[in-house]
Parts: structure tokens; sequence; C-alpha cells
């Protein structure tokens, strides 16, 4: 027992001196490198001045991002996607009579435009007009992953909302860069026929339900006062519990049409839109502190490799 002990108290004390050599090791290697910047200091400020400059210089422009969220009304999500590819399409051939002719002049800080959908499934599934939504998910969720084909294009696309991301060189107007963009996409001609008949349908289906509302009022008020003698309740009477559910209904649906009246006023409804805002991410405005220190450790790395070249150098003569 006591030789193990022994052993173990002699294995604890060389582990206490290898982890206090590799402490001093660490400790000496600090203070060598600050010695050798203390020597250098001249040489690792000139590059610091130097370093911060060109980052100031290359921080002077920054990228802007600017975000328009929108609805694209009566089944015209393909239209606007194709919209956007074709303005992408123009931009990369530098179509200046292109830009002019839909309002926008300086294209040469226009950076890039795209587009991708708002992940709203529930809507999606939910949406009235697309009553068949669910049993095509569900259907397709039984041949493959449920995630790759709610983030696949052909499904993504028919979503509630979408973000078109524009990024810039400057800063732009509103009405200089965004403004030109969402009126190019409300023009065409069938979608704006489209838009008409919907607005047209929609104002009907509103007075009508109105005066349904007001004759379903009309009837309970009618067979409330024939009942007022009576000691039986309106809502036990199974026709009188259909009429108010009618009516209820009818308000829920009023509520949601008066919703639809405001998205229907442009076929690409926006509806938040955030313009020239700073992009911060990756260096993107940091310039002015990653190359000064990309210089010194260019430096650093590049002297100690010389170094090292001549010891090997040496050695190999000797």
């Amino acid at each position: 027992m006591s030789t193990n002990s022994q052993e173990q108290e002699i294995d604890l004390s060389q582990i206490g001196k290898s982890i206090s050599k590799g402490f001093q090791k660490a400790v000496n290697r600090c203070f060598d490198l600050l010695f050798f910047i203390q020597k250098k200091f001249l040489i690792v400020f000139v590059l610091l001045v130097i370093g911060g400059g060109l980052g100031f210089y290359l921080d002077k422009e920054p990228n802007y991002t600017n975000d328009i969220v929108v609805i694209p009304n009566f089944g015209s999500n393909e239209y606007l996607y194709d919209k956007i590819d074709l303005i992408t399409l123009k931009l990369k051939e530098k179509d200046e009579a292109f830009f002019t002719k839909i309002g926008i002049k300086n294209i040469k800080d226009f950076i890039s435009i795209e587009i991708q959908p708002v992940n709203g499934i529930y809507d999606f599934i939910n949406a009235e007009e697309y009553k068949n939504n669910f049993d095509f998910i569900k259907l397709m969720a039984e041949n493959g992953d449920i995630e790759k084909i709610l983030q696949d294009q052909t499904t993504s696309k028919n979503y509630y909302l979408h973000s078109i991301n524009i990024k810039t060189a400057t800063a732009f107007h509103k009405k200089d860069l965004i403004d030109p963009i969402l009126n190019y996409l409300q023009q065409s001609e069938y979608f704006i026929k489209l838009q008409k008949i919907q607005q047209h349908n929609l104002e009907e289906k509103l007075a009508a339900n109105k005066i349904i509302i007001s004759q379903i009022d009309q009837i309970i008020i009618s067979l409330n006062q024939n009942k007022s003698g009576n000691s039986v309740l309106i809502s036990e009477n199974s026709g009188l519990s259909d009429l108010i559910q009618k009516k209820d209904d009818l308000i829920q649906e009023n509520q949601k049409l008066s919703t639809n009246r405001l998205e229907f006023e442009k076929l690409i409804k926006d509806i938040d839109i955030s313009i020239n805002q700073m992009n911060t991410n990756g260096a993107n405005n940091k310039m002015k502190f990653i190359l000064p220190l990309l210089l010194v450790l260019f430096y650093l790395l590049g002297y100690w490799f010389s170094k090292v070249y001549k010891q090997q150098k040496q050695r190999i003569k000797a």
C-alpha cells in the first residue's frame, strides 16, 4: 500500500511539474511576442496606421439592404417571381434603357434584388381559395421529407407573404428605387382586369351580406315580439339558433372581406417597407478594425517564417 501511495505521489508531482513548465512556456511566449513588438514598434505602428487608413476607405461605401414584404393577390405569385427574375436579368445586363423606362436612373449603385417566401404554411393550408392545399401537403409528405417540401419553391411560391430584398451600394430615396419597382410590379393588363372584377365582386358580397344580416335581425325581432308573453327562450328554438349562427358567420365573412378590400388595392400589395439598412454582416463596415490586425499578423507570420527558414537552411548546410 505504501509503495502504491509513493508511486501516486511521484505521478502527481510529475504532472504538476509538466503543468508548471507548460504554463511557464506559454508565459515566455507571450512576453517574447510583447518584447518583439516593442522592439519593432515603429514597423507595427506604421502597419496599423496603413491598415486603419485602408479600412476607413473601404468602409466609406457600405452596403445597404432594403426589404419589402408583399402580398401577391389574385393568384399572381408566379407572375411576381417572374418579374423579379426579369429585373435581376436586366441588372446583370446593365440595361439602362429598361431601368430608365421604369423610373430608376442610378443603376451603378443598384447591386441586386431577390425574392423569397415568408414561411406561412398555416395560412397556405387554411386559405379558403385553396381548400385542397392541406390534402396536397399531406399527400406530398407521404412521399418525402416534409421539411424539404415546405421549403421547395413550387410550394413556397404560393405562401401568403413574400419578402423582396434589394441591396445597394449607397442609400436611395424611396421615390428613386422602391416606388418605381413597386409600380413596375403592378403592370399587368390581365391582372388589372382581374383586380377590377374581384373588387366589384367583393363590394357586391359585402352589400349582400349586410342585407341578409339586416333581414335576420328583423326576423329575430319579429319572433321575439310574438313570443314576448311566452316562457320559451329564443335560444331553445333550433330555427332561431341557425339564424343566429348564420348571422355570426356573415359578420365574420364581412370582417375578412374588409381586410381583402384593403389588400386588393394593389395587384402586389406592399405591407411593410424597410429602406437603407446598413449591412453589418461579415466584414461589412468592419474593415477599419480587420485590416490593421491582418497586416500585423502577416508581418509576424512572415518574420517567423523567415527565422525558421534561416534555421533550417543552416541545419541542412551543417
